[in-house]
Parts: C-alpha cells; structure tokens; sequence
C-alpha cells in the first residue's frame, strides 16, 4: 500500500480514537496512549522538494526522529532534493517515493577521503531499510585524460596495454572527479532490505555491504555510464555472509556484482544471486580480487548477461579459499571494451595469483559451470601456478560456446578455452563454434590444456578456430591421468588432438567420432606417442 494511503488510515485511526476518548469520559484517561507516528515527511522537517536547496538536515532529523520513536518510515516524497551524507539508524526504513528524486551533493568538504561512508550510510545497525520506486542520483562527473605515471605497474594488465599501444588506441580513459560517492553503504548491519529503487551516476561503488548479516537485495534498477564511470561498482559484498540477491536490472560500468573480503575482515558465505540481467564494463560478476579470508558457498543462477566485457570470474590474488561456487542457467553476449576495462570479453575467467612477492598464493576449489550459452569474444581462462596445483575439482557441462570476433582493435583471443595448472577438471558436453564471416587471425584451438593432472574431456564438439590453421582442436600439453572419450570433430577440423609435453602420460582416448577431422592424432614439442592410450582405461 501506498505510505500516504497509510498515513491517511493513521490519522483516521487517531481520529476514532480521539472520539472515543470523548464519548467514554475520564476513565478512559487510564486507557493506553494512541499509537506513534510510524512514517516521517522529510518535508515536515524542512525539505522543499527543490533540488538548489540543502536538504541534509530535513533528511537527518526525520531519520534521529524516527529512531528516537523506536523505528518508523522517512518518507521521502516527490520532489528534488539535494542532501550530503545522511546516517540511517536501526529499524529505520528509508522510503523514496515514486516522483522524487535524491541528488547527491558535489561538495567534497561533505565527503572527506577515508571515511567509508555513502550518500546513505549505516553503521552497528539492525532492521534497516532502502524502499520506494524512486531515484538516486549520484552525480558523478568524470575526465578524459592519460593515466597517471605508472597507473598500472603493478596490476597484471601489462600484456593487454602494450597490444593497445601497437594497435594504435588512444591510451587516455576517463578518471572519477572528486568527490568519489557510495549511494548507499552498509556496515555492520543486521537484517538489511533493498528493494526496488533506482540507483543512477554513481561516482564510486554504488552499494557497498561490508560485513553484513541477512541481507536482501531485490527490484533494484543501477545505471552507471559505460564508458566514463570508473571504480563504479553495482554491488559490493565485502566480507558479509546470508545474502539474496534477485530480479535486480543492473547496468553498470565497473563490475555489477562483486564479492572480496577485507584484510583481517570475517569470510563471505552463503550468497545467492539469481533472475538479474547484468550488463557491465567489466564483469557481470566476480569473486575477488581482494581475498584475504575464504569465501564459499556462492551461486549465480537464472539470469542474462549482455552486452558485458566478462561474464563471471574468480580472481584469487590475497591467499584465501573460494569454494563451492555454482554459475548455472546462464545467457550470455559479450563485447570487448576500451583497454582500462578489465575483461577480454570472456564467458568465465578463473586465477590464483599473487599480489605482490609477499602475498601468500590462495586456492580455487569445487567450482561447477553448467548450462550456460555465450556468445564470446575473448580466451575463457582456468589458470593457477604453473608448479603448483592451486586450483582443483572444476566442472564445466553443458556450455555452448560461440566465438565471435573482436570488436576492437586490440586483438586478444587465441584459444576459445585454456586451462592451466589445475587438479582434476571436468568438461562435458560443450559446444565450441567458431564465427566464419570474419575469422580473427590469432584462434587458435577450441580447447588447449597445459599442466593439469586428473581431467576428464566428454561430448565436446569442436574444431580449431581458423579452418585453414595449423592449430589443433584438443591440445594437451604437459598432462597426466586423463581421458578423452565420446567427443566429436567438428567440420573443417583439420588435426582433432595434438599432444605435447615429455610429462604427458596415461591419457586415454576412445569412442571419439574423428572421421570429420583431417588428421587424427599429432605429437609435439616432446609429446610421445607411448604416452597416449587409443582404448579406455583397465577395469
């Protein structure tokens, strides 16, 4: 029901009873005091609805009155109104109202640097809330300039910007201009609700949950600038546990959705994301890259991805565990964005990493990709240490994979699937189709695996990635303890498996249909005819 319609019933109510205070004379005196207003006006408390004025105060003393009355609604009505930081208080509701619109202000002395607070903040808090079919607009503002000396020195982009120097990209990208807001920012709260707003032009994370407990975020509409707004994050969960996510729309230029965990901060659990439509800069969604405790038992479930430079990645760069993750019933479209993004326009990108000489190397493990379409312009990665096997159980099943080529001048895909480094991968039933009005000169093969022990290949279908190349489309490299069993060369293979590396051994491959292919079966680079078997495993 409409806030007003209640408050209308509210004073009705208060009427009845003020008629009933008269009729049954004094002794009704002893009769319990008339319910408390439960819903606040910021126009009560001084806000004129017009966007040149200040409305902070009118906004924070509706909020301490309600919180003073035990809890209640602030209702923010139709309007414009420009306000600063504006603290929310326990089992308070923030209600803004269709029609009105709340402006972030652009003066930075309201924003100091190093407080990690947003436009709306809370902290130690229980029962709060963010309602109502209105809109907050950050304001941000952004400038179009090169880095800064040595931006990115220590990041592992170097690659991806010395091939846009060689292509002749313009290096400039746009920078957030001061003040950097969060739209609204929980910390330490309890039993948390976010449903419905529109959130627009944020000029830092837009939603940042840092070590929240029971938190529901759901209808809830973010829009950030895809090409300007840097560092504009949908959802950030940091370090926070019993989360739900769901029917959000959010199209935002840094990552839409992304979980990490703060230094000496508590672990991420139990998170479902799920009938959200994802569109993204960077990645719809990622686990990482800060890491420094565990985060497990994650879902992204019955959703679209489009138009994102990534679909989903796990980046482990702090030393943690991520595990039991699940991406499943997935539609993706990807498309490759100016060199600044992170992303090759990958469907999934998976990493254990170090940060610095100095960081301890984490671990990826029980991770299940299954049903997923994606119309792909960039190399999908599973990668750890190349002497290590940081990276373990990973499942990857019913995946049809379109390789589409670039759309930028930067070209980076070569592989349409590479795994590296890990212990025990599955791949099942996959799909990989390679566009053939305009082929990209650097694909290479549908599948290339180097340093992984324990795998299993089944029911993939695939070719090599330029009909005409020299690529094969299986590549095991350096692999041991494996098989590959009832898959298909697609038409214009040319060699179905090429085997590589003096460690490969006891791999076995049978019913495979490889009538299409050219060539069956190819050694290189060390690769040992020995270290194949044509026929399955011993009983």
């Amino acid at each position: 029901m409409d806030p007003k319609q209640l408050l209308s019933r509210r004073n009705t109510m208060l009427a009845g009873l003020g008629a009933a205070h008269f009729l049954q004379g004094p002794a009704a005196a002893q009769s319990p005091a008339p319910p408390r207003a439960f819903y606040y006006d910021v126009r009560q408390f001084g806000a004129t609805g017009r966007k040149g004025g200040n409305a902070t105060r009118a906004f924070q003393a509706a909020v301490d009155a309600a919180f003073a009355a035990g809890g209640g609604t602030v209702l923010i009505s139709p309007g414009e109104h420009t306000i600063g930081p504006v603290e929310i208080k326990s089992n308070v509701t923030i209600h803004v109202d269709a029609g009105a619109t709340v402006f972030a202000g652009r003066d930075e002395a309201q924003f100091p640097r190093g407080r990690a607070r947003g436009l709306f903040f809370a902290d130690n808090v229980q029962n709060v809330s963010m309602t109502g079919k209105g809109r907050i607009d950050g304001q941000g503002v952004w400038e179009w300039r090169l880095p800064d000396q040595n931006a990115y020195t220590t990041r592992p982009i170097q690659a991806e910007i010395e091939t846009a120097r060689q292509a002749g990209l313009d290096m400039r990208y746009y920078h957030t201009v001061r003040p950097s807001i969060s739209l609204v920012a929980f910390t330490r709260a309890t039993n948390v609700l976010i449903e419905d707003i529109t959130l627009i032009n944020s000029s830092g994370w837009c939603m940042p949950i840092t070590e929240c407990d029971r938190v529901f975020i759901r209808g809830v509409h973010l829009y950030s600038d895809l090409d300007k707004a840097v560092n504009s994050d949908g959802i950030d969960l940091v370090s926070s546990k019993n989360v739900l996510i769901s029917d959000c729309v959010l199209f935002t230029a840094d990552d839409c959705i992304s979980l990490k965990t703060r230094k000496n901060g508590a672990p991420i659990e139990n998170v479902t994301v799920t009938n959200c439509l994802l569109t993204s800069s960077s990645s719809a969604f990622v686990i990482g890259v800060e890491t420094w405790a565990d985060i497990h038992h994650v879902m992204l479930t019955n959703s679209v991805i489009r138009n994102a430079n990534r679909g989903f990645r796990i980046a482990v760069w702090n030393g943690c565990t991520v595990s039991d993750v699940l991406f499943s019933n997935l539609v993706i479209d990807l498309n490759r964005r100016h060199y600044n993004w992170w992303g090759n326009a990958e469907t999934f990108n998976f990493v254990v990493w170090q940060e610095s000489q100095d960081s301890p190397l984490g671990t990826i493990r029980s991770v299940v990709v299954d049903n997923v379409v994606s119309n792909a312009r960039g190399t999908s990665a599973v990668i750890g240490p190349p002497d290590q096997r940081r990276i373990e159980d990973i499942s990857v099943s019913n995946v049809r994979l379109n390789m589409m080529p670039e759309n930028t001048a930067d070209k980076r895909a070569t592989d349409a699937l590479r795994v590296e480094g890990v212990r025990g991968f599955k791949l099942r039933d996959v799909s990989v189709k390679w566009d053939e009005t305009k082929p990209e000169p650097k694909w290479a093969s549908a599948v290339y695996m180097k340093g992984v022990d324990e795998f299993e290949i089944e029911g993939v279908n695939a070719r090599q990635g330029l009909k005409d190349g020299k690529h094969a489309a299986i590549v095991l490299d350096d692999v041991t303890d494996g098989t590959i069993r009832n898959s298909r060369a697609g038409n214009g293979c040319g060699t179905f498996l090429e085997v590589r590396g003096q460690r490969t051994k006891d791999v076995f491959v049978y019913n495979n249909a490889v009538a299409k292919a050219a060539k069956k079966y190819d050694f290189q680079d060390g690769g040992r005819r020995g270290s194949i078997t044509l026929g399955p495993p011993p009983a």
